[in-house]
């Protein structure tokens, strides 16, 4: 029980803080734990067999996560090219034994992507039965629609009516938004697009699809 606790309260911490940046705070959250699984894994496991053993697996990451990894190699402190070649040496190894039928399991950063939403996700909906917490959520821009849902599947019964309606709503105010978007661009209409109405088409492609961050969250550390 206390170890639910805990973990409740330092999720408090990175959700109420990712509640402030912008978008979804599920999907930063995701993204935050893969790019610390992948330098935490340069830094200190690239000589653990099994480890090795999951990357001949997968051979390898997923194209966008493999993407990343050499975004968090580029960017960040204490973990270098060498590391990831220790890694794929590996990989490559077990392509060279197995062509031309090579067997690739899963990802091993898709999976904990996968794990990370559940927990994120379980966490957020617990939390938004505080009333303060609830507030910050309704002052942030809300879920993605993947998120939402899995969020909704997760909550504690007595907060998924409320959930459902500001939903419901922030799709509501985005429809709006699109469409007086749509008609201010027309040049038979003098008036100019809020700012809202300007960002609506980029927040239409993530709170259906989901956020896509361009470079790594975590610059340091």
């Amino acid at each position: 029980m206390k170890k639910e606790t805990d973990e409740l309260g330092l999720a408090a911490v990175y959700l109420a803080r990712a509640l402030k940046e912008g978008g979804c705070p599920i999907c930063r959250r995701v993204r935050e734990s893969e790019e610390r699984w992948i330098w935490t894994v340069l830094y200190e496991f690239t000589g653990d067999p099994e480890l090795h053993e999951k990357f001949a697996q997968s051979l390898g990451l997923c194209r966008e996560h493999a993407a990343l990894m050499a975004q968090v190699v580029e960017i960040r402190e204490l973990v270098t090219p060498t590391s990831v070649a220790r890694l794929y040496e590996t990989a490559v190894s077990r392509v060279l034994q197995d062509l031309p039928r090579p067997n690739r399991r899963p990802c091993p950063l898709c999976e904990l992507a996968e794990e990370a939403a559940e927990r994120e996700s379980f966490f957020l909906g617990k939390l938004l039965l505080d009333p303060e917490f609830w507030e910050a959520f309704q002052r942030s821009d809300g879920l993605c629609l993947p998120h939402f849902l899995r969020v909704w599947r997760l909550a504690p019964e007595k907060i998924r009516p409320s959930l459902l309606s500001d939903q419901r709503a922030r799709f509501h105010r985005l429809l709006q938004n699109l469409r007086e978007l749509q008609r201010k661009e027309r040049f038979d209409v003098g008036e100019k697009p809020t700012e809202a109405e300007i960002r609506s088409w980029r927040e239409a492609l993530w709170r259906l699809s989901g956020m896509s961050f361009s470079e790594p969250l975590i610059k340091r550390g």
